[in-house]
């Protein structure tokens, strides 16, 4: 609705009043101020030029749009609009008091612009706002679809997969959610100082994955030289970063570049990830930090692999230290040979010190000089010459404190150091270790460590030194230890050798001297006890002199069975019987203490049988056998005379009223050994010497008598 001439003529001339009563609305001084809701209702209804219908819709339609993105409320704008009309009304119904046709004209068209000024206002900011809401929903959508890249590509980082399947996955994971054609990681060399591609998603460089940039080239090595962020439309058009760009088959314009670093003590660069695209292209602030988490990713995947492996290297290197030292302590355990062992200590602490030379001295107390016994990576001829006296040279100094101590660089200075008598190695030494070998507070010597390094050792390394001085210093206490045992050894040996020569010299008096008593005496009782008193001292000699040439700690059964069993045959054989002996072979060793017993019981077991089983008949044998059951020495002694008239068993405490000599000794003494005798006949099956051992043998009935003890059990001294 368009106001008549005669209404607009009133109300410019009356302007200035609706200038005011707008004035008194929005409180301000003067105005309303061009472009304002005051200014624009005014204008469009006194037909203001350039404030057509249209353009009054339009400049409120922006208006709205503009509240909507300053985040102000359309509610507070809508009351103000009402307050502006409230104001006109007022002074329309003063201007045309009296002429009501115009009034009813002037107020209809206020009417028609506050209607189209608040819908026009409502419209913008509903456009906005909608438009907001659609944007909203599409930042939630690529936040989340971008969260499920993160997680893709951390997933896979701490997956079991190797290194380069995981960074070409994570490439491909970017450049998908970015929508770019290529995505690049490269790695960075710290010895080399290059840069060396190891994944993309898509075109290769020339050169293909051994591609690589020195520092400053290209923009990846732009941003590993400055350590930030590079962003370029167009890479192509910048001579700086073209001759990376080039050298991909694709020309690719759009670029995005980042540092990989890792942020940890102290900050190490990792690489480089770049993102290009086939077109110009300006990323954007969430692209980038996209971009910069995946990076952050990478960085920790590449430190975390890092750290397992020096982490599984120093494990193995551990295992492999813990190994060398449990081999060198079994070997010293299971062996005497001291040069064997030095000798492995010094090569393996070489080799796990990570040094090039060791040496192991010995001191010698009485000219407190120090000598070496083992050395590896010296001159033998050079070795064999040295002489340190305590306080001298390094290797002096630490056994003259008792504590280690390391040095760089001592041996040029050090007018005592042996090696300066070597140009040729000290030249090539820079450091060294010295560690005391010390037992008990003892000090036996030291080992000194040379290294080319002129670094000292780590407290790992010494302490692993250390570890291998104290096993050199109980293998030479170990060595002295047995030295002076053996000598000990042989010495005791020795003497109890000749003290077993002397008891069988003695008991060789005692058997001339009864068999001179038994000569001159004129009974023939008591020539028969003199005569098994001398069998029995006779016997005892002969195991004493087995004993003066055998080992004096132990004697074997059938060897102890053959010296009795010559006593026996030429003492208490009568000379109208044939009696044959056989001695089984019995390797069962035992004790010296149980063997003056052993033959003693063996003496009294044939002298039963030949006095008892061969007591009618002409001809006989006598069998002595000895074997070993469990831990108990079984010796038997079996004849073919006749039996006895009842059945003998004797334990340790056995006691029996009707018991003769012979028994009773053997009672007694195999009860001093802790062992069981018994008499019995039972059928046994054996071969005598000299008939063909090709018969079959068969089994007769035999007397046995039979001692048991036990090996492992000591006797009563």
């Amino acid at each position: 609705m368009i106001l008549s001439d005669n209404v607009e003529q009133v109300l410019h001339s009356d302007i200035v009043r609706l200038q005011a009563c707008l004035q008194r609305v929005s409180g301000d001084s003067s105005g309303p101020e061009e472009g304002s809701d005051a200014w624009l209702l005014l204008s469009a209804l006194i037909g203001n030029d350039g404030v057509t219908d249209q353009s009054f819709v339009e400049r409120f339609e922006q208006s709205g749009r503009w509240l909507a993105e300053q985040g102000g409320k359309l509610d507070g704008r809508l009351h103000g609009l009402q307050q502006y009309i409230d104001a006109f009304v007022t002074e329309l119904n003063d201007i045309f008091h009296d002429q009501p046709q115009m009034l009813a004209e002037a107020t209809t068209r206020l009417s028609q612009l506050q209607s189209s000024s608040a819908i026009a206002l409502a419209r913008g900011y509903q456009g906005v706002t909608d438009q907001y809401k659609v944007d909203s929903s599409h930042t939630t959508q690529q936040l989340e679809h971008r969260l499920i890249a993160l997680q893709r590509i951390n997933g896979v980082s701490n997956s079991v997969m190797d290194l380069d399947q995981t960074l070409e996955i994570t490439a491909q994971a970017v450049a998908e959610e970015l929508h770019v054609e290529l995505c690049s990681i490269f790695f960075y060399d710290e010895v080399q100082r290059v840069l060396t591609l190891r994944a993309t998603n898509g075109p290769r460089p020339l050169g293909g994955m051994h591609f690589t940039l020195r520092l400053g080239e290209g923009y990846s090595g732009w941003v590993a030289d400055k350590g930030r962020p590079l962003l370029v439309g167009d890479a192509l058009a910048d001579a700086n970063y073209a001759s990376e760009a080039h050298a991909y088959p694709t020309d690719l314009h759009g670029l995005m570049a980042l540092p990989i670093i890792f942020f940890g003590s102290a900050e190490r660069l990792i690489g480089v990830i770049s993102v290009q695209s086939l077109e110009p292209r300006e990323f954007t602030r969430d692209e980038i930090s996209f971009v910069e988490v995946v990076a952050g990713i990478v960085a920790i995947n590449i430190e975390n692999g890092r750290l397992y492996e020096q982490t599984d290297e120093q494990l193995r290197r551990k295992v492999h230290e813990l190994a060398t030292i449990h081999r060198v302590s079994s070997i010293i355990a299971s062996t005497l040979n001291l040069d064997e062992v030095l000798q492995i200590i010094t090569t393996q602490a070489v080799h796990l010190s990570g040094a090039e030379r060791s040496c192991i001295f010995e001191l010698d107390q009485e000219s407190q000089k120090l000598h070496v016994l083992a050395h590896y990576g010296l001159n033998s001829n050079l070795a064999s010459t040295i002489q340190i006296g305590v306080g001298q040279c390094c290797a002096g100094r630490s056994v003259q404190t008792g504590r280690p101590s390391m040095a760089v660089d001592c041996f040029q200075s050090d007018e005592s150091c042996f090696l300066r008598n070597d140009p040729f190695v000290s030249s090539e030494i820079h450091s060294v270790l010295c560690v005391p070998l010390k037992v008990k507070q003892k000090i036996l010597g030291c080992i000194c460590i040379y290294s080319n390094h002129r670094h000292l050792l780590s407290p790992e390394q010494m302490q692993l030194v250390i570890t291998f001085a104290n096993e050199a210093a109980i293998a030479i206490e170990n060595a002295r230890l047995y030295e002076e045992t053996r000598r000990g050894s042989e010495l005791k040996s020795v003497l109890l050798r000749e003290l077993h020569h002397r008891v069988k010299n003695n008991l060789a008096t005692v058997a001339g001297i009864l068999s001179l008593q038994r000569r001159r005496t004129k009974s023939p009782e008591i020539r028969a006890t003199l005569a098994e008193s001398v069998n029995r001292v006779q016997g005892l000699a002969s195991t004493h002199d087995l004993l003066a040439h055998e080992d004096v700690s132990e004697a074997r059964v059938d060897e102890i069975a053959r010296k009795i069993v010559g006593v026996a045959h030429t003492n208490l054989c009568p000379p109208d019987k044939r009696i044959t002996f056989q001695v089984d072979p019995s390797p069962v060793v035992i004790p010296s203490r149980a063997v003056t017993v052993l033959a003693l019981v063996i003496n009294e077991m044939i002298s039963n049988s030949i006095k008892h089983g061969m007591k009618d008949k002409t001809d006989g044998a006598i069998v002595i056998r000895g074997r070993e059951e469990d831990g108990t020495v079984i010796v038997q002694v079996l004849d073919d005379g006749v039996g006895p008239d009842f059945e003998v068993s004797l334990g340790e405490t056995a006691e029996r009223s009707s018991d003769g000599l012979g028994l009773s000794l053997i009672k007694n003494l195999i009860a001093d050994l802790h062992g069981k005798f018994s008499l019995r006949r039972e059928m046994v099956t054996f071969t005598l010497s000299g008939r063909n051992s090709q018969e079959e043998a068969v089994p007769v009935e035999r007397t046995v008598s039979e001692v048991r003890f036990p090996l492992t059990r000591h006797s009563h001294s």
